[in-house]
């Protein structure tokens, strides 16, 4: 993964304050359910792969789970640990992580694999993933959903104009890839979020009701986002 996300100055500004704040409370309470459907009331030892500035950490640690995050960028590192103290964080690579063989119960990673240069990477990534998560552990990826044109085409051409995040070079990983990934298991493919980065607050709450509804109807699987459950089955 290139170290463009050490030239953002201000990685948490990039997205409206309450837009970041409502996409992180969801895909960390999707991750909370899938623990809890797993383990139950186990407080679980989790790594969160390209943890940024540790928001879903932050909650996650809050709950009383032992929570390690990863990043490669130092910036953004020095962040998460200003922002999290209770979480323990370092500047690592996802392609060689540096934890022992199956060190946690879960292992997370949130928009990060389609920064990789390749698609052999990301297949690296996820062996790494593997081996670090026991036997039997949950492997979560969240990515965005590009089976929706209009989305792939606002990923590929317009946001990476309005925010520093993407270069418009990612390697977006369609949702049905998680089929042939050999020792991982798929469990289920959630799709969620219809609203964009840029919705105004004042509308939050309507926008967040046709979403709703959206979420309940076969749409869903035209979302923005999806997230991959798989058990290690190695």
């Amino acid at each position: 993964m290139n170290n463009h996300f050490d030239q953002i100055e201000d990685y948490d500004a990039e997205i409206p304050e309450h837009m970041r704040n409502y996409f992180v409370v969801r895909k960390t309470n999707f991750i909370l359910e899938e623990i809890k459907k797993k383990f139950g009331r186990k407080l679980v030892k989790i790594l969160d792969v390209g943890c940024g500035t540790g928001w879903h950490c932050k909650i996650l640690s809050e709950k009383g789970y032992r929570v390690f995050g990863i990043d490669l960028s130092e910036n953004q590192v020095t962040q998460a640990k200003r922002n999290n103290p209770l979480s323990h964080f370092m500047i690592g690579d996802i392609l060689s992580l540096p934890y022992n063989d199956d060190a946690f119960d879960v292992s997370y990673t949130i928009n990060t694999l389609h920064h990789l240069a390749s698609r052999r990477e990301q297949r690296k990534a996820l062996r790494e993933l593997t081996r670090v998560t026991k036997k039997d552990g949950l492997i979560i990826v969240h990515e965005m959903n590009t089976k929706n044109p209009i989305i792939q085409f606002y990923l590929n051409h317009i946001f990476p104009k309005l925010r520093s995040i993407d270069e418009g070079r990612e390697h977006w990983i369609p949702s049905d890839l998680w089929n042939e990934l050999g020792e991982l298991d798929l469990q289920k493919i959630e799709y969620y979020t219809f609203m964009p980065d840029f919705t105004p607050r004042p509308l939050l709450p309507i926008f967040q009701s046709v979403e709703a509804f959206l979420e309940r109807t076969p749409i869903r699987s035209w979302s923005a986002h999806y997230m991959a459950v798989l058990k290690n089955s190695k």
